[in-house]
């Protein structure tokens, strides 16, 4: 999921427009070295709960999308899940020229907002609360909402460094020529997700190997020696 919410705001004031590289066979924006530095971005992730779910049966968890056939018996016996959504906030400045020439477009401000929209921890309800088997499910996947806790962080550091040295997002010293704000949006969207999706995608990849860790086989077989009413 990848909402994206976008603030415009108009600039109406004189264009400076000049001679450079051409847009749609025209004139360019022109660059302003006073003004030259990049555009103002920030990415958060905010604070968000991981809610202990132990509505749901054994059979029902095996059937939950993520999940795999690992664990004590050799079957799903606990689940993390996290909803992902990537959300866009960009104000962005359009002038509309007085004397001809094209509009130029920079960004204002651009926010990322990694948050996840849920996460959750199934522990399955055959396990009484407060029983061995339910401690344990519950510490084994309070180390996956952990770890992936962790790397998340890490990806919006990564994502921030990432979106402040790209030099081709337009800011006020360096607008971008454009027809119109419709095509504005769409230009400077598809420069930061070409910017973010490559950082996500190590995010996920650096992902998989942290958890992946968390279950090796010998932890689950530590796991199952500690309690014996496993189903």
């Amino acid at each position: 999921m990848r909402p994206r919410a976008f603030l415009v705001l108009a600039v109406f004031a004189s264009a400076a427009c000049g001679r450079g590289s051409p847009f749609a066979g025209g004139p360019a924006c022109q660059r302003d070295p006073d003004q030259e530095q990049a555009a103002d971005v920030e990415v958060v992730v905010s604070s968000f709960a991981t809610t202990v779910r132990h509505d749901l049966g054994l059979a029902a968890l095996a059937r939950l999308p993520g999940a795999e056939a690992l664990g004590p018996g050799g079957k799903i016996q606990g689940l993390t899940v996290v909803h992902h959504q990537l959300g866009y906030k960009t104000a962005i400045a359009v002038t509309r020229p007085l004397f001809g020439g094209p509009r130029c477009a920079w960004i204002e401000k651009l926010t990322v907002d990694m948050t996840p929209e849920k996460s959750e921890i199934f522990v399955p309800r055959e396990y009484p609360e407060e029983s061995c088997e339910y401690d344990q499910i519950l510490l084994h996947e309070r180390e996956h909402d952990e770890t992936h806790r962790d790397a998340l962080a890490e990806a919006a550091d990564d994502l921030r460094r990432a979106l402040a040295r790209a030099a081709e997002l337009p800011a006020r010293g360096t607008p971008l020529a454009v027809a119109d704000r419709p095509d504005a949006e769409r230009r400077i969207e598809a420069m930061v997700d070409q910017i973010e999706k490559p950082v996500y995608a190590e995010f996920q990849g650096r992902l998989r190997e942290r958890q992946a860790v968390i279950d090796l086989p010998a932890n689950y077989d530590w796991t199952a020696r500690r309690c014996s009413h496993w189903k």
